[in-house]
């Protein structure tokens, strides 16, 4: 990530709130380059399909999605400076980074924190990054790209390709139309109603998927629970694997899919009849195959200190996987 921090104040911010309307106002194909703000509150025209990037050192980013063609940018920061671009097909905001154009990124304790509410096209791709602060993006119906390293992801309303990471903080992603990749390492993962891929990680988090319709589900998580709520495709692969954390899958009644499962010290239970492969040796070895209906998906369940809890997605699943 690049962190971008201004070592001096070379505009007046007097000056730049008279300029920038007026910039903004006159963008044309060659765009607005400002550097030096303080502040901004403007509005600028971005293509359809058109790319919002916005990065910050310390703060919140907000991104919400409106039926407007513009962007509506309303942008402060406490102590150093912020740099606006935008052309017609791009609108960038960051913190900036250097000292007259000549050196970068030595004063980076001296930047306060930002907060960036923004307004986007519903379309746009949005790439959104802190290195300490909170993300938060909803209603804008195109790609997301969030991360942060310490702070919280929470997304809604993306399209197509959605990704959602954090370091040391909980990442969330809901109302997803298309394939969503998710990580952290030291927190929860939270996904809501998704029908394309998915692929959540995470080290020290638990992982709770809910309303997936996926023929690709790949999960893993060192010291957390799995739970996953959603349906079974045939021909689909799923995979779940927890090194000391429970697995509970609550799958459709009428769900087709030959089992592998594994556990060495936890339980394995199961709301459907299962029939086990002729492969005995597998028990001893905490490891079991068997299938349930047409045994047409494939699903691996994995850990080591954990239990294994099939259920069949009846209303008293719900209830207990909602305590």
């Amino acid at each position: 990530m690049k962190n971008r921090i201004k070592l001096s104040r070379l505009v007046v911010t007097a000056v730049v709130a008279l300029v920038l309307p007026l910039t903004a106002r006159a963008q044309d194909e060659q765009g607005v380059q400002i550097r030096g703000l303080t502040q901004i509150d403007t509005t600028v025209r971005l293509d359809r399909g058109g790319a919002v990037d916005l990065s910050l050192i310390s703060g919140k980013i907000r991104v919400t999605g409106w039926d407007r063609s513009d962007v509506k940018i309303s942008a402060s920061i406490e102590s150093g400076l912020l740099r606006f671009t935008a052309n017609s097909s791009r609108v960038s905001l960051s913190v900036d980074d250097s000292d007259n154009g000549s050196r970068r990124g030595r004063r980076h304790n001296n930047v306060g924190d930002a907060r960036y509410d923004v307004s986007v096209p519903r379309g746009s791709r949005l790439i959104l990054e802190a290195v300490s602060g909170d993300v938060t993006a909803k209603g804008s119906q195109g790609e997301i790209e969030a991360t942060s390293v310490s702070g919280d992801v929470d997304v809604t309303d993306g399209v197509r390709t959605v990704s959602a990471e954090s370091v040391s903080g909980s990442v969330r992603a809901a109302q997803v139309n298309g394939n969503l990749r998710t990580e952290t390492v030291s927190g929860d993962l939270g996904a809501e109603n998704v029908t394309g891929d998915v692929e959540a990680s995470s080290v020290s988090g638990n992982i709770r998927l809910v309303g997936i319709q996926s023929k690709d589900v790949r999960t893993e998580t060192v010291s957390g629970d799995i739970i996953y709520t959603g349906t079974i495709e045939a021909a689909g692969k799923y995979s779940f694997e927890s090194h000391s954390g429970m697995l509970r899958l609550n799958i459709p009644r009428g769900a087709g899919a030959q089992f592998s499962v594994e556990t060495f010290s936890g339980d394995l239970q199961s709301d459907f009849p299962v029939t086990i492969m002729p492969r005995p040796n597998l028990r001893k070895e905490g490891r079991m195959e068997f299938t349930i209906g047409d045994g047409r998906a494939k699903i691996t369940a994995q850990t080591f200190s954990g239990s294994i809890i099939i259920n069949n997605g009846s209303d008293s699943t719900t209830r207990r996987d909602d305590e």
